[in-house]
């Protein structure tokens, strides 16, 4: 749906307009005059025949004018009402600002419901309720409430955003304008009732003057709709920045009292983030800075940048922060080291980060060949030039030939530059006219140049990628919420190619001997039981059982799993072969914001230890897969230690994929499913013990 009369409405109704400004129904009026909205307005009050200049009407349907966008401002049991006026008025948009829904509790929550049920049935689409409004700057649209309803001389431009929190929403939003972001659309989303984040995000992609996108997100109910923004993101290579709060316990606890917006787990959050090229962000600066490097429109064509300082100290610390941020800083070209060995200083460096000292000051043509040397050098994707604290007129002459040189490259060119702005205005007029970024210290560069860096990669790998098709097999599943045994559960593995430890199930008063005949021992004797999930703590567990001692061992399994959860009605007993090799961990859950989850880690004790877990939304492909396993801490356990072979990581890659693709076909039944442990070995991968639970 196309939201253009949302954001450029041809006229405004404000229903529940107050005769005060101070007011919440007075406000937005306020706003649009001061903001020299050019629409009509129409304030809809019944109590009055004029406000503030303006002729006021009864209700929406007295208009009788175009009208594209309503602000309602009336006590939370009127807005439903208000809602279904507007659709008989052919007002397809409303911005609710009006507060007292879910977040307030029971008696909210009926409220809410019912202003759904009012938007389905007028096909009004609504922002809020519970919001501080929205702004379209272009426009001149200000159809808020709060401090933002005073602040109508943001300055426009090419960013959007979105944000769960009102206040602290527009609080960014200033912070970001006052460093030179010029905002397009800024709208507080509020509850959440029928626009949400992943619908305005994707509206704003779609927009043709929204070059970046930012969102402060606390959670939403279907978060598994991000994938698709980060997508689009990608295709479009229109940067979207995501500010995930609630991060830990006390910020979820938060969340639920401030816009009960269901927060899901930070880990699937930072993995979708991750899997789908949308880019995680914290504060206010890092959205400047990546705001600003991505307006100039040129993405590098890999991971090499070039730095170019009058300042060694700045050099290094630029180096230390890009070489974190994924970035490499490559030797110069033969070519481009000789060219600046004949101008650089002998106490300044010709490699890079090349060093050209403050001797510029008394000669700007070691500037100036410096820069055309290094930026014609074939082996760097980025420039950038740390022009430390310069003013005056020598910055002026710096920056006039960075600006002459930056438009006959695609590479991307920056500039890192904390002189006094008050002193240097030839300096910023160059570098403003000619769309050449400038950050205020090396590092914040450097984090900046290493994010559009990121983001041209996950361009060229996650584009190109499509997720294979879910086969679902035909299974017999019990029906209702059960926990599978262990051999139903591997039976559902072995369904969908996860390799399984060959095992027999040997029914109780059975001859274990007999019936393990054709296993090679030592064995895993196990006993079966759906009602027995921990079956170690039973007791219900031997390993390295010889043939010779595997009567005794399924009687002592049995007996002590009977005694440990009486009751319990126990299937048999498995004899499996003891697999080998280097024990990992595939957990699969059904999120409620994500849906089917695939996590990756160090089996055994490891995982509890060390938490080196790894998590992707499914289903997914065999590289995504190999990007899991590479992910993990421990992943050079993998590759051979101590004279131990190498595990077959391609085979585990593969296991994931199975493990996607099933976690996907059984979603409406599956709530988890544990594949622990999962050996490694050198010719491929075994799953010596799975727990399938359906709902």
């Amino acid at each position: 749906m196309s939201f253009e009369r949302l954001f450029h409405p041809r006229a405004i109704a404000i229903i529940g307009a107050s005769a005060d400004l101070t007011r919440i129904g007075g406000h937005p009026i306020k706003a649009l005059k001061n903001a020299g909205y050019p629409g009509a307005l129409y304030p809809v009050n019944p109590k009055y025949r004029e406000l503030h200049g303006l002729k006021c009407y009864p209700d929406a349907a007295s208009i009788g004018q175009p009208c594209d966008l309503a602000i309602i401002a009336v006590p939370a049991p009127g807005v439903a009402q208000a809602i279904r006026d507007c659709g008989k008025a052919g007002i397809p948009f409303a911005v609710v600002l009006t507060a007292g829904f879910r977040e307030t509790g029971a008696e909210g929550r009926k409220l809410e419901a019912e202003l759904k049920r009012a938007v389905g049935e007028s096909g009004v689409r609504i922002v809020g309720p519970n919001c501080q409004g929205m702004l379209s700057i272009q426009s001149r649209v200000w159809a808020a409430f709060g401090s933002v309803a005073d602040e109508t001389e943001f300055r426009p431009g090419s960013v959007s955003c979105a944000f769960q929190s009102g206040g602290f929403g527009y609080a960014v939003v200033n912070l970001a304008e006052a460093q030179g972001i010029g905002f397009r659309y800024c709208v507080s989303s509020g509850n959440e009732t029928d626009i949400d984040m992943p619908e305005l995000l994707s509206a704003f992609l779609d927009d043709p003057g929204t070059s970046a996108v930012f969102a402060y997100l606390e959670g939403t109910p279907d978060a598994r709709r991000l994938l698709d923004v980060g997508a689009k993101s990608l295709a479009l290579a229109k940067p979207v920045m995501i500010w995930k709060a609630a991060t830990t316990d006390a910020g979820v606890k938060a969340a639920a009292s401030h816009t009960a917006n269901m927060t899901g787990s930070y880990d699937l959050y930072r993995a979708a983030l991750r899997q789908s090229g949308l880019i995680e962000v914290d504060d206010v600066e890092p959205i400047v800075d990546i705001a600003k490097l991505f307006a100039q429109g040129r993405l590098p064509k890999g991971h090499a940048v070039g730095v170019l300082s009058i300042s060694g100290g700045s050099g290094i610390v630029y180096a230390d922060a890009a070489v974190r941020g994924g970035m490499t800083l490559p030797p110069f070209s033969e070519r481009t080291l000789a060219a600046l060995r004949t101008i650089v200083p002998s106490f300044g460096s010709p490699e890079n980060p090349a060093d050209v000292t403050a001797g510029f000051f008394n000669d700007m043509r070691v500037f100036t060949d410096a820069l055309e040397i290094v930026l014609a050098d074939p082996g760097l994707d980025q420039l950038s030039i740390l022009l430390a604290s310069v003013s005056g007129p020598v910055a002026g002459r710096a920056c006039e030939a960075i600006a002459a040189v930056a438009p006959h490259t695609d590479k991307p060119v920056h500039v890192a530059w904390s002189g006094r702005h008050a002193k240097s205005p030839e300096a910023l007029r160059a570098l403003t006219e000619a769309g050449v970024p400038f950050l205020t210290t090396p590092v914040r560069l450097a984090r900046a140049a290493a994010t559009l860096a990121r983001f041209a990669d996950d361009r060229r790998r996650l584009l190109p990628r499509r997720v294979p098709e879910v086969v679902a097999p035909a299974l017999d599943l019990p029906a209702g919420a059960v926990t599978l045994n262990e051999a139903e559960s591997k039976a559902v593995l072995q369904r969908f190619g996860i390799p399984v430890a060959r095992d027999v199930l040997v029914a109780a008063g059975a001859d274990a001997v007999s019936a393990a005949k054709g296993l090679k021992g030592p064995f895993a004797v196990k006993v079966v039981s759906r009602h027995i999930a921990h079956k170690t703590e039973a007791g219900g567990v031997k390993l390295g059982v010889n043939p010779d001692a595997l009567t005794e061992a399924v009687r002592t399994v049995t007996v002590n799993a009977a005694q440990a959860v009486p009751g319990a009605q126990i299937d048999g007993v498995l004899v499996s072969e003891m697999a080998q090799g280097i024990e990992a961990l595939i957990g699969i859950l059904n999120d409620e914001a994500f849906g089917p989850v695939v996590a990756l880690g160090l089996g055994g004790v490891l995982t509890e230890v060390l938490k080196d877990v790894t998590y992707r939304i499914a289903p997914f492909d065999l590289e995504t897969a190999r990007e899991m396993i590479a992910e993990l801490r421990g992943a050079k356990l993998f590759e051979g230690y101590r004279g131990k072979p190498a595990g077959d990581t391609e085979a585990l890659a593969e296991a994931l994929v199975a493990a996607a693709q099933m976690a996907t076909a059984l979603a409406p039944r599956l709530k988890e499913a544990d594949i622990n442990p999962i050996f490694v070995g050198p010719d491929g991968v075994v799953a010596a013990d799975a727990l399938v639970v359906l709902k």
